[in-house]
């Protein structure tokens, strides 16, 4: 699911001159990212979250979201290479059962922690009183040494934390296709497309914070995004899971909605 939606906020710059100096140039992005993003979690597929749903259980949507960014910059700094992985429970019937942790790949530099940390308060501080349904209680930043893969069809994408996450998707083709299968018009942080993935592993569990799961065969997806301040303005994109309602909606669960038996 997705979860730990990451949307990114451009900054504006103002400022006046007086006549009869030029006008000045227009200030550069606060931000450019381009990369790709994994996401696996608890449900079965297609994430319902990316319908703007609940999820699947009512004791909220475990998850998994790798991103990693090829190149691009927030601010002054520069993020080429910078990976982060969050972990988390969000969107459970009882909101005070949500969490969240990142991981931040221990290559990243200061700075480039610096503005990842700030980029993420923000964007916590915009979601308001929606945070406690995504994010709920935040164990904060670690450093870890996220590794990633990514195949040179790039049918596959993998993350690492050695003794933490293992995490592996591939592409869905079905029969007689020569493209994966992907859905549009979306609801995610990095974009509106991705590709339906099978989850060929995902096992999770960190002593420290006393969680663990295995998630391999759920849901999965996979996309590459490019975002600017021009993107996120067009809109279109934006966390998942009934974000259109007030979050009292008394629509229920899927597992409230499966029969047994025929009763």
């Amino acid at each position: 699911m997705r979860v730990v939606t990451l949307a990114f906020f451009a900054a504006a710059a103002a400022g006046c001159a007086a006549a009869p100096a030029p006008k000045p140039a227009a200030a550069p992005p606060a931000f450019e990212l381009a990369g790709w993003r994994i996401i696996g979690c608890c449900c079965a597929a297609p994430c319902p979250c990316r319908l703007n749903k609940k999820p699947m259980h009512c004791h909220g949507c475990d998850h998994t979201d790798v991103v990693h960014i090829d190149r691009g910059h927030i601010g002054a700094t520069r993020m080429d290479g910078v990976t982060w992985v969050m972990v988390g429970l969000g969107f459970a019937e009882k909101p005070e059962a949500n969490w969240a942790v990142i991981y931040l790949d221990d290559r990243a530099t200061p700075e480039q922690e610096k503005a990842f940390g700030e980029m993420l308060g923000n964007d916590v501080k915009a979601l308001g009183p929606k945070a406690k349904y995504l994010a709920g209680s935040f164990k904060g930043i670690k450093r870890a040494p996220v590794r990633v893969t990514v195949s040179p069809d790039k049918k596959e994408y993998a993350a690492s934390i050695p003794g933490v996450l293992e995490f592996k998707t591939r592409a869905i083709y079905n029969p007689g296709q020569t493209q994966p299968v992907v859905s549009t018009g979306i609801m995610d942080a990095f974009g509106d497309r991705f590709v339906h993935s099978d989850c060929v592993t995902h096992t999770y569990k960190d002593d420290a914070l006393g969680y663990k799961w295995d998630l391999t065969g759920r849901q999965a997806n996979q996309a590459e995004f490019r975002l600017t301040p021009e993107r996120v303005a067009k809109g279109g994109i934006g966390w998942g899971c009934w974000t259109g309602h007030d979050f009292n909606d008394p629509g229920k669960y899927q597992e409230q909605m499966i029969e047994h038996g025929g009763k």
